[in-house]
């Protein structure tokens, strides 16, 4: 399996390795006037990092949605564990009062 990972990575730093010798045009981006201050400043970025970093962050906002989705998932999956193995511990006692009862039982028989 780890052999497939490698290949897989391997593959995938090869296509963006192309990705970025195609596109190595440089883009203007402007920022944006923020609070009405007059700026007007621009950068000139390559196109393929552009993409990569708007992908990274995409990846990034993903996993921060699901993160915060699952939370609840995760609580109620802990109090279920942890009411689990209480009940487990309750039985357990049970158990052994149980037997020690039915012990005591055929003491009296003998």
């Amino acid at each position: 399996m780890n052999l497939w990972r490698y290949i897989f990575g391997v593959s995938l730093l090869t296509l963006c390795t192309l990705f970025a010798l195609a596109n190595d045009d440089m883009v203007m981006v402007s920022l944006p006037n923020i609070l009405g201050t007059v700026s007007g400043k621009s950068i000139y970025l390559p196109i393929y990092l552009l993409t990569s970093l708007a992908i990274l962050v995409g990846v990034i906002i993903g996993v921060l949605i699901e993160y915060l989705r699952n939370s609840k998932l995760r609580k109620a999956f802990n109090e279920n564990n942890k009411k689990l193995l209480k009940i487990e511990k309750e039985l357990q006692k049970n158990k052994e009062k149980f037997l020690t009862e039915e012990e005591k039982i055929f003491d009296l028989l003998d």
